[in-house]
């Protein structure tokens, strides 16, 4: 071919008149040669932006996917290649709460399909694409798990995101219903994610079904609730054997097995986010007999100091934010009955094996799928034991120093984690029990000397900018406390 219809057919104009513009035509012809005759412009191929983390709800069959999408920053100019694999979120050595387990779907306690060098080619034309990782469903409570995926692909530095496989069968904690918490925190799990809330089944944090005219069943604690009589019914605490019978035979919604609830049962029905101090229950959904508007007994007497019979009984105070305290028997109270569940018998000392300590400063609840911290915050585990160091601080001021050392204590990577929270008062209410002597509370968890009460993420939502709600584990009473009290403080992970 002619330089002359070469230039042409590239559409310049020929030189002619210096071997520089000569020595530049020939750069040409060899750069149009060397690709095999035509010009291909050294245009990039798209590289990932991101990889979202992804979350879906474990499901009881089928094959749920956790889909982590790919972000590009352009769409494919002929394809693109992304290596991933899966892995665990547990520390070296531990299969903990909250840690996912891969393998395959048929081997017991494998919650997702491990994936091990494994590629997705991106086609030309997409600017997008998916990550899919199968997950084991099953009907057994478990809290919330999650895996890591690690992705690498050309002109990206790679990364790793978490996954999330969400609980969704019964036998967890409710949510509180509370969207904002202490210091301006989100909110967590249940009264936060939208996979577990609709507004057709109770307010968010909670999934009730009200379909069957007599009782109204908790969908995530597995508990049946008694529909309240018109008007309510109240007593005296020794007369609630004989109601119980008497419901018994009558047999409501076709169960025999009603029985008066525990403190923290009842404190599942309440809604922390209601004003006005009444936490309607959050199955009420604008039935207005169903509301809870007075105090309730529960079926929990007060501990008595070296044996004998309690003059006093718990109980919960709808009427005043659902605080919680002892009051003498003889007291005529409200009563709801409940179905389901499991009431185990007081155990103070992890006889009955809730509790698994991994000594090394945390302790899984094999009932609600928490870990716990087990000191209280400026405790230093060592040992087997807590110990508060020489100028540590071991009392926190809610409005000043509880957020500030959640941070530190994530910062430092306590006890191996950077995910700790500052408990809701479902979350820490479920620590209590309150027939233990001394203090209540399981005797695995060190409460530290002087000041037995412990601070909540939960604000009085009747006071949110000068009140948070506390737990005394002197005997177990809740209630709403000033912000700038000084509190103890024990953090949290893992749950729902």
């Amino acid at each position: 071919m002619k330089l002359t219809k070469l230039f042409r057919t590239l559409g310049a104009t020929p030189l002619r008149s210096s071997s520089w513009a000569l020595g530049a035509a020939a750069s040409v012809v060899l750069a149009a040669c060397g690709s095999g005759g035509g010009i291909e412009p050294p245009v990039p191929e798209a590289v990932v932006q991101s990889v979202a983390a992804a979350q879906v709800l474990e499901g009881q069959a089928g094959t749920p996917l956790l889909e982590f999408v790919v972000n590009l920053d352009k769409a494919v100019l002929r394809s693109l290649v992304i290596s991933f694999n899966t892995s665990s979120t547990a520390k070296v050595g531990f299969e903990s709460t909250g840690s996912a387990k891969g393998g395959v779907c048929a081997t017991a306690g494998v919650d997702y399909v491990a994936v091990t060098n494994t590629q997705v080619t991106i086609p030309a034309g997409s600017s997008a694409g998916r990550l899919t990782v199968e997950v084991c469903p099953d009907a057994v409570f478990e809290p919330n798990e999650s895996l890591k995926l690690n992705w690498t692909s050309p002109g990206s530095a790679g990364g790793v995101v978490t996954g999330t496989i969400i609980n969704d069968d019964a036998g967890g904690l409710n949510g509180t219903g509370a969207t904002t918490l202490l210091g301006g925190l989100s909110a967590f799990g249940r009264d936060a994610n939208p996979l577990t809330n609709a507004a057709s089944d109770g307010a968010l944090g909670f999934w009730f079904d009200k379909s069957n005219s007599g009782c109204v069943i908790d969908k995530v604690t597995g508990l049946t609730w008694q529909k309240l009589p018109v008007p309510g019914v109240t007593m005296k605490y020794d007369d609630l054997a004989a109601y119980v019978t008497s419901v018994k035979g009558a047999a409501p919604c076709a169960f025999s097995d009603w029985r008066v609830p525990t403190v923290n049962e009842l404190l599942s029905l309440m809604d922390a986010s209601k004003t006005t101090g009444n936490p309607v229950n959050a199955d009420y959904m604008n039935v207005a007999a169903d509301a809870m508007t007075d105090k309730f007994w529960t079926i929990e007497s007060r501990a008595v100091q070296g044996g004998g019979v309690a003059a006093d009984a718990w109980q919960l105070d709808a009427s005043n934010g659902a605080a919680v305290s002892y009051v003498e028997k003889n007291k005529v109270l409200g009563v709801r009955l409940v179905r389901g569940g499991t009431v185990a018998a007081p155990v103070c000392n992890n006889d009955d094996g809730r509790f698994n300590d991994f000594n090394d400063g945390t302790i899984d609840d094999r009932v609600t799928g928490l870990m716990w911290k087990t000191c209280p915050e400026g405790y230093a585990y060592s040992g087997g034991a807590c110990t508060a160091a020489a100028g540590s601080k071991v009392a926190f001021t809610a409005n000043a120093d509880v957020v500030p050392q959640l941070a530190a204590a994530n910062a430092a990577k306590a006890s191996g984690y950077s995910d700790w929270r500052i408990p809701t008062k479902n979350e820490l209410a479920s620590l209590v029990s309150r027939a233990c002597s001394g203090a209540a509370i399981d005797s695995k968890f060190v409460l530290g000397a002087g000041n037995l009460n412990f601070v909540t993420a939960t604000l009085d939502a009747d006071a949110p900018t000068t009140r948070v709600w506390g737990i005394s584990f002197e005997e177990g009473s809740i209630g709403p406390n000033s912000l700038s009290d000084s509190f103890k403080l024990r953090l949290v992970r893992a749950g729902q």
